[in-house]
């Protein structure tokens, strides 16, 4: 115990410091009151992490670790956000410092510095004072990085009305807006006669102009001073300026970043570039327009991506209704011999009567017909004995020796019965899926089929057949059992197949915020039958495509199955009659039934970019046309 408290008091002031707070650990768990408000601000946090806004979430996780300094995953929600605040502003400087704005690079580094002056990344990027060896000072070595050389012409348009071979026009072009232009070597020999003529146009544009009709290409030295060569791809290989830089692109996948390499090499023309899909980068090499214009168009496509919340409610309904309703009828009737009947079943239990006589209990009288009726109601009245003709007659016809009864057989009920159950199961699946991704959900089972079988070792069949041959005086069957094993063994192959409900679900958010859900369902299922023992499934496919707005929940319904039987029994021909059927017979009816109820809402966790394009980018390719 003592040893688990040292250790909550080590890991409170380890937070407390990360936070820079003066929170000192006490005895005892912290407040209800101060637990709720630590929930509180670690969703607020949550909600605002899922909106990109760093600095407002970092505040309030810090605030929920510091109400409750117990609770491990608000620290690590703190520390994870500072330190994803911080790479974010890292790159920012890299990017600013690209552009050729120190100042705004410096800005970012200080505020990365301020959030976290111990990380890694910060002391990389944040020059080293020099370190004090003894009276002397060392100055530690530092990495400077030179930005692309920017020509500085002269502002405001200029009228050029130039003749002359295409060296002389260039050059004289150049002067005009403060320019001096040198040569490469390979720029001489045959120079074709240029006539140049452009009214009130800045260097941007009379320069690119003119270097286009003269098949040439610049690069400048320094601010005033351009070099001029040939427009071949040797020459622009060996003269042009390149920028080097690392993108980062955290937590994509093989196939992104192979899609991502794909579109610089083949819009851009970089044929410098290599990627390392482990730590999410793409190194690269290219001029630093090209630069420029690649940084722009991968941020439009990492930041145009949405995200979308599924809410997923599967209910299956299973209900089953049986209803017996009706009369029973006897089912038989037949007529007997009274007095032969009587006679039989008083003789058949003379013993019994003669010991009711004497005892008392029965007092024959009258004729010999009458106390055979006495006798024999006297054993069916008493439970002696029974019988059935005697006990289900219903009359008596004739008199004397013609004396017939009647009986019935299989005696009547009268049923007013119901039986009813039902059955739900619910599948409740919340996934989180980015634009134009699938997400697929299974309920159900997996059933093994058997799709082939072979045997080993040597069946009774064969061992039959090969007796009493022999190979070089051994036997053949006992050659076989021992290089193919003693007995066979029937080995089956399995395949398992999914039965029950797959739901592949594909959302697609749109422009206007809609979301287009692709909904792709199947149910298998088991019908019962099998051929060659391969039992034989069902298989029920829905495909279809649901645009609705975010919030909103579809609503799918399915009737799976709805069988119903009906069974009637009674007197024939009375039983069939419309309105005898509740008197006259028995009718029992059942009704089982399946629904699937699918629910699905979409809510945007990440919204996408609503304009139609990105803002266009000037870029030309590294050769220009001839046209």
């Amino acid at each position: 115990m003592c040893a688990f408290l040292q250790l909550k008091r080590f890991y409170t002031a380890a937070l407390a410091c990360a936070l820079g707070t003066g929170v000192v650990y006490a005895q005892g768990m912290p407040a209800a009151s101060a637990l709720q408000q630590a929930q509180h601000a670690y969703l607020a946090g949550a909600g605002l992490l899922a909106h990109n806004d760093l600095a407002a979430a970092q505040q309030e996780f810090a605030r929920a670790a510091e109400l409750d300094p117990t609770r491990v995953d608000y620290a690590t929600a703190f520390m994870l956000t500072r330190e994803h605040r911080v790479s974010e502003l890292i790159q920012q400087a890299a990017k600013a410092r690209l552009l050729s704005h120190p100042a705004d690079a410096d800005k970012l580094i200080a505020e990365a510095r301020a959030i976290d002056p111990d990380n890694e990344l910060v002391t990389q990027h944040t020059a080293a004072p020099p370190v004090a060896v003894g009276p002397k000072m060392i100055a530690t070595p530092q990495i400077t990085y030179t930005q692309p050389i920017e020509l500085e012409p002269k502002p405001g348009p200029q009228d050029l009305h130039l003749r002359g071979d295409a060296r002389q026009v260039v050059t004289r072009t150049g002067l005009a807006y403060g320019i001096r232009v040198i040569y490469n070597e390979d720029a001489s020999g045959q120079i074709p006669q240029v006539r140049f003529d452009l009214d009130a146009s800045p260097y941007s544009e009379a320069m690119p102009i003119l270097l286009r009709m003269t098949h040439m290409f610049a690069v400048p030295v320094d601010a005033k001073t351009l070099l001029v060569a040939k427009d071949t791809e040797d020459n622009r290989q060996k003269l042009e300026r390149q920028v080097e830089e690392t993108i980062y692109i955290p937590a994509s996948t093989t196939e992104q970043m192979n899609e991502l390499v794909n579109i610089i090499k083949n819009v851009f023309d970089v044929k410098q570039i290599a990627s390392s899909i482990g730590s999410g980068t793409i190194a690269l090499r290219a001029p630093a327009a090209t630069l420029k214009a690649v940084n722009y168009t991968l941020a439009d496509m990492l930041d145009g991506g949405a995200e979308v919340e599924l809410e997923i409610k599967l209910v299956s309904i299973d209900k089953t209704i049986t209803r017996n309703l009706g009369t029973v009828t006897p089912t038989s009737a037949s007529a007997f011999s009274a007095a032969s009947e009587l006679q039989s079943f008083v003789s058949a239990n003379q013993s019994t009567i003669n010991t009711a006589i004497s005892s008392g209990a029965l007092v024959p009288s009258g004729t010999q017909a009458q106390q055979l009726v006495e006798e024999a109601a006297f054993l069916i009245l008493s439970g002696l004995a029974t019988d059935a003709k005697l006990t289900n007659v219903i009359s008596f016809f004739g008199h004397g020796l013609t004396l017939f009864g009647a009986s019935i057989s299989g005696g009547a009920a009268l049923n007013f019965g119901l039986n009813t159950s039902e059955s739900r199961a619910l599948d409740d699946v919340t996934v989180r899926v980015g634009d134009k991704q699938t997400t697929t959900l299974r309920v159900g089972e997996r059933y093994p089929v058997t799709t082939a079988t072979f045997g080993s070792g040597v069946s009774s069949s064969t061992a039959a057949a090969l007796k009493g041959v022999t190979v070089n005086g051994v036997s053949a069957s006992s050659l076989l059992k021992q290089y193919l094993g003693g007995s066979a063994a029937t080995v089956p192959q399995v395949q398992y197949e999914d039965l029950g409900i797959t739901l592949k679900t594909t959302a697609t958010v749109m422009r206007s915020n809609l979301v287009k859900l692709g909904i792709d369902m199947k149910i298998e299922a088991l019908t019962g039958a099998s051929l060659n023992n391969i039992p034989i499934l069902t298989s029920s496919v829905y495909t279809s495509d649901i645009t609705v707005p975010e919030g909103q929940t579809v609503v799918m319904l399915s009737d799976m199955n709805k069988p119903e039987s009906a069974a009637v029994s009674g007197i024939p021909g009375l039983a069939q009659l419309p309105g005898l059927q509740q008197v006259l017979a028995d009718s029992t009816r059942e009704r089982t039934g399946s629904e699937l109820i699918l629910l699905i809402t979409p809510h945007l966790v990440r919204r996408r970019n609503n304009s139609m394009a990105s803002r266009a980018i000037p870029f030309s390719t590294s050769v220009p046309s001839d046209n």
